[in-house]
């Protein structure tokens, strides 16, 4: 069964899909298990050059800063397909395709090149928590590889900088529960008088920014609750049990059926919510709801799915516990859904 959205692409568009699709089919779901089990083996670093090689390193880039100029919606379907097959991967691709973005509104469009083409990568480190002069960011996607870290502080103050500057300070997350392919890590600044500052964003940019992470993580995480919604289906079509096939169960039924409204919904949600337009891009109160939305619900699928699966959903062998890993962490990223939740209800009060 073909997903709404794909029934509802244009020409470019729908090309579009169909070249990302391939690049997941070909490169990300043969390595896919061994990125998430030993991200230092190379396998990220392969698949990004390839990716890069694309223009999915630099999809939010503009065509004359030498990026794809893709609008908010091309680059969610990219995300969502790429998390498919690596939600950690697609997190490093929206980490590196944020910090670019960031540095060419900042007026710093000589660090994207050699970035953009996949040799090296660049991480964004927000939200960056202010702390006595200095701050941290708990979990950068790419933080661990990047060869470039972009603090952004609350206000919008941007910094550009090397990982080993003296004033910056790295741990790498060795074994996150999930997005472990993203090779995040813990970014931190010992004190912001230390750094020049590469430029300031404006508040409708800052708001931007804010808004197109919030897109980021619901995409991956509706190509979470769709990869177990695919996983769940071809199981339960050919596992015997009880004398029928476990997909004319009707409990099994109504399972993979929430799975379904949970993605009709989420897509619809975040179609919405990445078309609506405001002075500084998408409505950030639209992009809010949709990625908590689309985020519990993938955590609702790939708890399904792995109920489906049965004793052989723990199992790594199936894929369906790295589902359920990824689409815990998406939950909590960048911010928990209760916080996230809060900052809706004072922007609409």
């Amino acid at each position: 069964m073909k997903p709404t959205r794909e029934l509802l692409l244009d020409d470019e568009r729908r090309m579009l899909l169909e070249s990302v699709a391939a690049f997941r089919t070909d490169v990300l779901e043969d390595t896919a298990r061994e990125m998430d089990e030993s991200p230092a083996s190379g396998k990220v670093e392969e698949a990004w050059r390839k990716a890069g090689s694309l223009g999915l390193a630099s999809a939010l880039v503009s065509e004359e800063g030498g990026g794809q100029g893709m609008d908010a919606c091309s680059f969610c379907l990219v995300l969502c397909e790429v998390a498919r097959a690596s939600a950690g991967f697609a997190a490093m691709m929206l980490s590196q395709n944020l910090a670019l973005w960031a540095l060419e509104k900042a007026g710093r469009g000589e660090a994207i090149k050699k970035l953009g083409r996949g040799e090296g990568s660049a991480a964004l480190a927000r939200p960056f928590s202010e702390l006595d002069g200095g701050g941290q960011s708990a979990f950068v996607p790419g933080g661990s590889t990047a060869r470039l870290v972009v603090f952004v502080s609350s206000s919008g103050e941007l910094f550009s900088v090397l990982p080993e500057d003296a004033s910056v300070s790295m741990r790498e997350i060795s074994y996150p529960m999930g997005l472990r392919a993203a090779r995040p890590a813990t970014l931190g600044v010992k004190d912001l008088s230390d750094l020049e500052a590469s430029g300031r964003l404006s508040a409708e940019l800052s708001n931007e920014l804010e808004g197109s992470l919030l897109l980021g993580v619901a995409a991956i995480s509706l190509g979470l609750a769709r990869q177990a919604y695919d996983k769940a289906h071809a199981y339960a079509s050919e596992r015997y049990q009880a004398g029928d096939f476990i997909i004319n169960h009707q409990q099994i039924r109504l399972m993979l059926a929430e799975m379904l409204v949970g993605l009709e919904a989420g897509e619809a949600a975040l179609k919405q919510a990445a078309e609506s337009s405001g002075t500084g891009g998408p409505r950030l109160s639209a992009c809010r709801a949709a990625k908590v939305f689309a985020a519990d619900r993938a955590v609702a699928a790939t708890l399904d799915g792995v109920q489906i699966h049965g004793g052989y959903g723990y199992m790594r062998d199936y894929g369906m516990e790295r589902l359920m890993r990824d689409a815990k962490y998406c939950q909590a990223y960048p911010r928990p859904p209760q916080e996230e939740t809060l900052s809706l209800l004072e922007e609409m009060e």
